[in-house]
């Protein structure tokens, strides 16, 4: 302990800032003593009043007594060389490997009142350089570029789900519709369509299959089909069915039915709905009970609670075969019938919400005020047909009393299936019209109405019923609507064997602007859909904004979208009419004839030949 304590020059003048330690000694460690200023040794301070200390054993002792004090109150342990004792928690956060070295205070009086002359410890800490960290033997060249390459590849991914998602939004935003509001149909009388043997003997259900691809190109989301079940002398005496499970062998097999739906419908998005002579099966099999049990006759009224099981079997029936639909056809006979709403309740159920139920406009009209809302909560679409024949009057009359009446009262009732023409009309629509080329100008009007219209096979070319000049076969006019359907452009249709007349004409061209017209109405929502709901009421997106003078103007709008607007010449003459007053100006769509080209359009001086119609867009 002299050793390392002895002072070589005891009479040197000392400070208070390096009592015991020579100015050598202060010098060559700064970082416990600092050395005097340079003018120190010519300004010397004042000597000390103070005492100086021996070095020897008596500072010695007072060294390790300060060491040991230090230690019992601190509970830290100093280590002058290689001992090292335990720290405390807040030393060993901070230093892992400290040096600790003891620092005598400045002065006596600090020493006296703070310590009682014992020296103060002062802590030193050295890092470890910076190749010891662990971190640093890391390859951070590869981790960088690992760091850009995950970097880069969420950025793509990003991006990538971005483009996705945007390419799955629908591209435009219509109102929602079920498959069958507001789509074409096309009603066909397989008999008369095509005939795929060579004889040329009856339509049937493979020509059906084989003209699909025509079907397609007209734009039908579906057909009905009519009069296909079996009867005595089948098609003369279409209407005589008691059978409704039972397929007309002159048609096919059922075998050629499921392929005509799975192998040639289906694929084109063709779905089939079949109409079911409900009334006279009902009516025929009443007349079996009646005859079996004579003295306990019951009421007509009863067919449907009499016989509940039978319609169940023959929907499930026909379900199973591919058909997504059904018109039943006779339910006006039932209107008196109490189990008429619960049957169509019952139907529906078996059905479920994907397979529309079709009635008439007359079991609407005259169902009870107790049933109504039964009948209209259980069907999905009201067949009315348009009695254009009638004229302007009549026709306007009847646009604006069902598009005023209950089926546009409110939300969720069923829609209008428009009809200008069916297998129950005895006479073709272009007989109906006088004038050539009405097919067309009525046919773009039926398309123009809130709903969903129905085109009865061959009207979409103008095709002509048979004609029997001679009046000898008077027998078979009920079938003289039925005329077969025309295939080649300008040539007339041929006569079947099983139907005697002449062959009737046709225009095919007519079909291109009808494909047209049913493109246009599936893209725009002015057209196919049928009402607006707007603060609590639902009112139909069609208004007859010109009726006069036999000219019909109905303008179609929905919020947002284009408007359209039909005008019709339903007189005989050809009319031109100034309506600028209510229609600024528009670009033509289609018609008013088959040749008719696009092109901007002034409602100053409109002009139409008899029957014609013109399919404008509004500006």
């Amino acid at each position: 302990m002299d050793g390392f304590l002895k002072v070589t020059n005891p009479d040197l003048t000392s400070s208070p800032s390096n009592s015991f330690i020579a100015d050598e000694v202060a010098s060559i460690c700064p970082l416990i003593t600092p050395s005097p200023p340079t003018n120190d040794l010519i300004n010397p301070l004042p000597e000390s009043n103070e005492p100086n200390y021996q070095i020897g054993e008596d500072l010695a002792t007072i060294l390790q007594q300060h060491v040991q004090d230090e230690d019992k109150c601190a509970g830290d342990s100093a280590s002058s060389s290689s001992s090292a004792l335990a720290e405390p928690s807040c030393t060993q956060l901070l230093n892992h490997r400290n040096s600790t070295y003891h620092h005598i205070a400045k002065d006596e009086n600090t020493a006296n009142e703070e310590t009682a002359g014992k020296v103060q410890p002062l802590q030193l800490t050295f890092r470890n350089p910076p190749e010891n960290y662990f971190f640093m033997s890391w390859n951070w060249p590869l981790i960088r570029k690992v760091s850009l390459g995950m970097f880069l590849s969420g950025l793509v991914a990003m991006v990538a789900l971005v483009i996705m998602m945007i390419s799955t939004l629908p591209k435009t935003c219509d109102p929602y519709t079920e498959w069958y509001q507001g789509k074409v149909f096309y009603e066909i009388f397989p008999a008369s369509f095509y005939a795929s043997d060579r004889n040329h003997m009856y339509g049937d259900f493979k020509g059906i299959a084989l003209k699909s691809g025509y079907l397609k190109s007209l734009g039908v989301r579906a057909i009905r089909l009519n009069s296909i079940f079996q009867t005595p002398n089948y098609p003369d005496d279409y209407k005589n069915v008691t059978n409704l499970l039972e397929i007309a062998p002159q048609l096919g097999t059922i075998e050629d039915f499921d392929k005509m739906v799975t192998e040639y419908l289906k694929p084109k998005n063709i779905s089939l709905i079949l109409d079911l002579p409900v009334f006279p099966v009902l009516r025929q099999l009443n007349r079996r009970r009646i005859e079996a049990n004579s003295t306990n006759q019951e009421p007509a009224v009863e067919f449907l609670k009499q016989e509940p099981d039978l319609m169940e079997q023959v929907l499930l029936h026909w379900t199973r075969h591919g058909v997504e639909g059904f018109y039943l056809k006779g339910l006006e006979h039932f209107i008196d019938d109490p189990h008429l709403g619960a049957a169509l309740r019952r139907w529906k159920n078996i059905l479920g919400p994907d397979r529309p139920l079709i009635i008439s406009e007359g079991l609407i009209n005259a169902a009870p005020k107790n049933t109504i809302n039964l009948i209209l909560n259980s069907v999905d679409l009201v067949d009315v047909r348009l009695e254009i024949e009638k004229g302007l009057s009549a026709v306007t009359k009847q646009i604006e009393s069902v598009q005023n009446g209950t089926l546009f009262s409110r939300r969720g009732l069923p829609w209008v299936h428009w009809s200008l023409g069916d297998e129950s009309l005895p006479t073709r629509l272009a007989n109906l019209l006088p004038y050539g080329n009405a097919t067309l100008g009525a046919t773009l009007l039926q398309l123009m109405l809130p709903g969903t219209p129905c085109i009865f096979y061959g009207n979409e070319i103008g095709l002509q019923q048979i004609s029997d000049p001679e009046g000898d076969r008077t027998d078979q006019k009920h079938l003289h609507h039925f005329t077969f359907m025309a295939w080649e452009e300008r040539k007339p249709s041929q006569v079947l064997p099983w139907m005697h007349g002449e062959r009737a004409v046709s225009d095919f061209g007519q079909a291109k602007s009808v494909a047209d017209m049913v493109e246009l109405r599936a893209k725009s929502p002015a057209i196919f859909y049928n009402s607006i709901f707007k603060e609590g009421e639902s009112k139909a997106n069609s208004e007859v904004i010109f009726s006069r003078e036999n000219l019909l103007v109905i303008q179609r709008w929905y919020p947002r979208r284009k408007s359209y607007v039909v005008v019709s010449n339903l007189g005989n003459a050809t009319i031109t009419q100034d309506l600028s007053t209510l229609l600024y100006s528009g670009i033509v769509i289609i018609g008013p004839r088959t040749d008719s080209k696009s092109g901007s359009i002034s409602f100053k001086d409109l002009s139409l030949w008899p029957g014609e119609a013109v399919v404008i867009e509004l500006m």
